[in-house]
């Protein structure tokens, strides 16, 4: 074969593959597309299935069963804390070890979320790690403080390099409407909404404003505690789709 036959052998060839290769991306990105659409889908359930446990206790004839529904050790904690050991082993499985300890962050706080929904924060210390009066108290052992301190920079010191590491990414994807981003950002308005349903009877009082906790308040706050785990197990279901990644077929090149 002669040199410009040969040549023209090798561009007809590379001209062939630049044609699977552009069909097989456009293929993964629909393919993308389509498991980003299932993940929204996902969120909806999950927002209807967060209003269904709020509606849910109004059924309860007993105040036995609707004590146990949002007591410390009941139905919605236990759920919470089964979430956050969800989002803890996905990532554990889907990381490489470099991964996590470059990233160690993304263990340390749904670890610590998930101790806080089991209230490791008062079982094993004098008063709640939580309230102020734990850390003025002279009835509080030095050991205490000190250890609770620790606890409160390491999530701290989590915190930090979670957003230094991701922020930008995280505000990239929200403007893509990427399902990961979008999971993570309700998680945030659950821990937001919660918050400040726990909060409000105190800062009211404050501003002279008296309210009284009702059950149902407790309900909403409880279900919505449930929320932050179950919003990041969809992100984290999100970012790692490996029940999902798209299979090109032979024929389809």
């Amino acid at each position: 074969m002669s040199n410009p036959e040969l040549q023209e052998s090798k561009n007809f060839v590379n001209v062939s593959l630049s044609a699977r290769a552009g069909m097989s991306s456009q293929l993964y990105r629909e393919t993308v597309n389509r498991n980003s659409a299932a993940y929204f889908n996902h969120m909806a359930l999950a927002v209807f299935l967060l209003a269904v446990l709020i509606v849910l206790p109004q059924t309860f004839l007993s105040e036995e069963m609707k004590r146990l529904y949002v007591d410390e050790g009941g139905f919605i904690q236990v759920l919470s804390a089964a979430g956050y050991l969800i989002v803890v082993s996905t990532l554990v499985r889907e990381m490489s070890y470099e991964d996590l300890l470059k990233h160690w962050y993304f263990l340390v706080l749904p670890i610590a979320m998930c101790l806080r929904e089991l209230d490791f924060h008062v079982h094993f210390t004098t008063y709640s790690i939580t309230k102020t009066s734990f850390y003025v108290s002279p009835n509080v052992p030095l050991l205490e403080k000190s250890m609770a301190a620790l606890a409160f920079l390491g999530v701290g010191t989590s915190i930090y390099f979670l957003v230094k590491q991701n922020f930008r990414s995280f505000v990239s994807g929200l403007r893509r409407l990427d399902a990961t981003p979008v999971a993570i950002l309700a998680a945030i308005g659950c821990v937001v909404f919660s918050k400040v349903l726990d909060g409000a009877q105190s800062n009211l009082q404050f501003l002279g404003i008296h309210v009284t906790s009702t059950y149902t308040s407790v309900v909403i706050e409880e279900v919505l505690e449930l929320g932050i785990p179950i919003f990041l197990s969809i992100a984290t279901f999100a970012a790692f789709p490996t029940r999902n990644r798209p299979k090109i077929r032979s024929d389809a090149l």
